[in-house]
Parts: structure tokens; C-alpha cells; sequence
């Protein structure tokens, strides 16, 4: 008998889907040991939705559960979880119907072996790196002797009295102002960073600024780790000491700051000189000045009396007359050597001038004058020649021409007959007819005539013309 066959009693307690998880669903919300539990795991595919939930894996060697920690409850996170982050979850079992899978619902989560705070300390401190507020080529020194000392500490606390006191005995001339702030707390990070900005707007200017407080836990000390009060130190105008809690506590002010000192009284040694210290510094640089001193005299002394052995200072007129004796003899040689190149320039040219004196000019013109007719007259005999050569063949050519020329045939006794307008030349007599008036042309001129009539036969014959002139 299989399922389908079984009686209707049993056939009833068939149901759907929805019903099967809403069932496990109570099940699971229903069991002490699914609720308020805490789960031990390493975070994997996690994803911060931009509704602000947060949706991630948590699993170990053997096996993994999905979770949801929703944004009204990880907004409250001391820290950012990331994957591959060892964490404790506290939360409930609970069962995504649409879906049919079960989860883990989170209410609260922290780091597994490291605490919330120190992982969202070292998060934000390498954040901070890498903007470069922690760069070592930002620090400034510390002015040497500071007139106005800028504090900001709790105004009821034991630091504050330990820096006015160190800076009473040590550099009294300092004066110190007191920027009050809290240094414990959750309100404590905005009064810190007011009490810089009020430091920051003081005029005239403190010369250095001390942010102390006395020791406490990471949490009692937390203020000088939020970020607001990192960038406020970062931004200072101002070197800045920081001196909170004691040596072994460092927090990310110590790493803005541009110096860190163990203890706030070691910050008002740091910022301020010692004025026993200045004495014995001033003695040493009296001492040394009087020593100098006294080297500068003895050195001028012995200058003054080597110089006074010179002979230039027993005896000045004899230098200068030996100066201008030398300016003479410098006077000398500048006109010697003026004068010298247009002495040799004029020797040249008496030299040029003898050298022509001796060539005899006259004969050699002669002899280019003889030279010169002859050519002359090579060059006429040889032209004559050529322009008789020249004109009988020009003589030869105008037969030539004259023989071709029409004009010479109308001599003999012909004539050319032209229309009427004398521009075409008529060369048969079919085109005349008796009464068409035509031109002759004769060897010395052009004759009009009038066709009076035709002879002769037709048919090839020559035909003959009678004018009227």
C-alpha cells in the first residue's frame, strides 16, 4: 500500500509547502536552544546591501548556516566585518518561508579573540595611513622657547595641574591656556575638537598645543581614538604633543600628533625648556662669546701690529711714488704702441711706391696699343667678308622669291578676275553671266568690267567672254 492509497485519516495530513516551512518555522523559534544563541564562525560571501542589511556566511571546517543582520542593528557596530573575519553572532534560528531555508537572524556581532573596539581601532587607524595623516614628513618641531602653551584636557583633572606645574618650575615665562574639554565618555570626542578649534581661532596664536589625559582602559581612552578628534589634531596649525594615558596606551592622536610623550608631565618637559638648563646654556654661550671675543681682539691685535711693520703704512708716499712711476712707464709703451703699426704701415707704402717708379709703364702701353689695332682690324676685314657673303645669298633668295611672285606673271601681260567685291577669285566662266559686273586684276592695278555676252561651245569647249571695260 503505497501513500496514495492509505486511508482518509491519514490523507488529511497532507500539506502544502507554505504549511511544511510554516511548521518548521515554529519548530525552530520555538526551541530555547535556537533562541538567544551565540555562534562561533568565519565570515565568507558577506555583502552590505544598500538598504543597509547586511547579508553574509558564517562557517567553519565542516559546515556553514547564512545569516542576516539587519541595518537597524548593525548600525550600532564598533567595527566593519569583512570576509574571512572570525566573529561571535548572537541572534536566533529562524526560517526564510519564501525561500524554505533556514538562517540565522543576528543581533549582535563581535570579533572572535580581538575585541570590537581594537578591531575598529586597527581599522581606522590603517585608513587614516593611508590617507598620509600619520606620515612622518607632516611632523613639525616643537618651537624652542614657547610663549603661549595651548591645553586641552579636563579643567578638574590631575593633568592639567601636572603641566602647569612643570611648566611653573621649568619655563615660567610660558603662559599656559586652558581649552577645557571631556576626555572620557561618549561625549567626550566633540568637546575635544571644540576645545582645538577654540585654540586654533586664538589670537595671537599659542605656540604649541599638549591634548592630555591621565590613564585609563581602551575604552576610557577611546575619545582620542574617534576620528573626528584625529583629523582635529592632523589639521593644526600649531605642533602638536599628545599625552594620553601612560606610555604603554597609544592611541591614534599619539599617531596625528606631531610628538607623543608617555605622560602629560613629560609633554610640559617636552614643550618647554628647563630654565636651570637655560642658565647653564647661556653661561656656556657667555663663555664661548667671551671667548671669541677675546680670539678676535688678539687675531686684530697681531694684524694690526704685522700691518703696522709694512712698509706701505711707515713709509705710504714711497708706494706712491713707485705707482707712478710705474703709471709713467705704462704711458710710455701705451703711445709706443699706438705709433709703431703707422710707421710700418708707411714704410710699406714708400716700399710699393719705389717698387713702381722702376717698371717701365711707357713701353708696355705702347705695346698694348699695337696689340689693340691689330685686332681691330682682323675683326673689320673678317666682318666685311661675312656681310658679302651674306648679301649674295640674300640677292639669291630675292630671285627666287620674285620668280614665285603672282605679280610677276600679271606683268607678262595676265589677269586675275575677281567678283564683284574683288575677294574671291573667279577661276571658270560658268560663273559669269552676261551683265555681272567683275574685277581684273593687272600687274599695276584692278580694272571693274561688265560680261557683255559668252562664245564659244558648250560641253568642255573654251568659252569666250566679251566685257565691257
Amino acid at each position: 500500500m503505497n501513500a496514495l492509497t492509505r486511508p482518509a485519516a491519514e490523507a488529511e495530513a497532507v500539506v502544502t509547502v507554505t504549511e511544511l516551512n510554516r511548521r518548521i518555522k515554529e519548530r525552530l523559534e520555538s526551541d530555547p536552544r535556537l533562541i538567544q544563541c551565540r555562534v562561533v564562525g568565519e565570515i565568507s560571501n558577506f555583502k552590505h546591501h544598500p538598504s543597509g542589511h547586511m547579508y553574509f556566511t558564517l562557517k567553519d571546517e565542516t559546515s556553514r548556516i547564512r545569516a542576516v543582520m539587519f541595518s537597524s542593528r548593525n548600525r550600532r557596530l564598533q567595527f566593519q566585518p569583512e570576509d574571512g573575519m572570525r566573529v561571535i553572532a548572537f541572534g536566533s534560528v529562524g526560517v526564510f518561508e519564501r525561500d524554505g531555508q533556514y538562517q540565522l537572524y543576528v543581533e549582535d556581532l563581535e570579533p572572535d579573540g580581538l575585541g570590537a573596539l581594537y578591531v575598529r581601532y586597527e581599522q581606522l587607524r590603517q585608513r587614516l595611513a593611508q590617507e598620509g595623516l600619520f606620515a612622518p614628513e607632516r611632523k613639525r618641531p616643537l618651537p624652542r622657547f614657547p610663549l603661549r602653551v595651548g591645553v586641552v584636557t579636563s579643567p578638574t583633572g590631575a593633568v592639567i595641574r601636572d603641566i602647569c606645574t612643570t611648566i611653573e618650575r621649568r619655563y615660567p615665562l610660558a603662559r599656559v591656556i586652558l581649552a577645557p574639554a571631556q576626555v572620557q565618555g561618549p561625549d567626550a570626542a566633540p568637546t575635544i575638537v571644540r576645545a582645538l578649534e577654540i585654540l586654533y581661532a586664538l589670537e595671537p596664536r599659542v605656540d604649541v598645543i599638549i591634548v592630555g589625559r591621565g590613564g585609563g582602559s581602551l575604552e576610557e581612552l577611546w575619545p582620542f581614538n574617534e576620528e573626528m578628534v584625529v583629523r582635529a589634531v592632523a589639521r593644526s596649525p600649531v605642533p602638536v604633543v599628545s599625552a594620553v594615558g601612560h606610555e604603554t596606551d597609544v592611541t591614534l592622536c599619539d599617531f596625528a600628533a606631531d610628538v607623543r610623550a608617555a605622560t602629560p608631565t613629560a609633554a610640559a618637559e617636552l614643550v618647554c625648556p628647563h630654565q636651570a638648563e637655560l642658565r647653564a646654556y647661556l653661561e656656556q654661550a657667555s663663555a664661548r662669546a667671551r671667548k671669541a671675543a677675546l680670539v678676535k681682539v688678539s687675531w686684530g691685535r697681531e694684524r694690526l701690529l704685522d700691518l703696522a711693520g709694512r712698509p706701505a703704512l711707515r713709509d705710504p708716499t714711497r708706494i706712491i711714488a713707485v705707482r707712478r712711476q710705474l703709471v709713467d712707464y705704462m704711458e710710455t709703451r701705451v703711445r709706443e704702441a699706438q705709433r709703431r703699426p703707422i710707421g710700418l704701415r708707411r714704410r710699406a707704402l714708400a716700399d710699393l711706391e719705389r717698387r713702381l717708379q722702376r717698371v717701365p709703364l711707357g713701353g708696355a702701353i705702347q705695346g698694348r696699343r699695337r696689340d689693340l689695332m691689330r685686332l681691330e682690324h682682323q675683326v673689320r676685314s673678317l666682318t666685311e667678308r661675312q656681310l658679302l657673303v651674306q648679301s649674295r645669298k640674300l640677292e639669291g633668295v630675292i630671285g627666287k622669291l620674285e620668280a614665285l611672285n603672282p605679280l610677276a606673271v600679271l606683268r607678262r601681260g595676265y589677269g586675275v578676275i575677281l567678283d564683284e567685291d574683288g575677294r574671291s577669285v573667279l577661276t571658270s566662266a560658268q560663273s559669269l553671266s552676261p551683265g555681272k559686273r567683275i574685277g581684273i586684276r593687272m600687274h599695276d592695278g584692278t580694272v571693274e568690267a561688265e560680261v557683255k555676252g559668252r562664245g564659244g561651245g558648250a560641253g568642255g569647249r573654251v568659252e569666250q567672254l566679251r566685257l565691257d571695260l
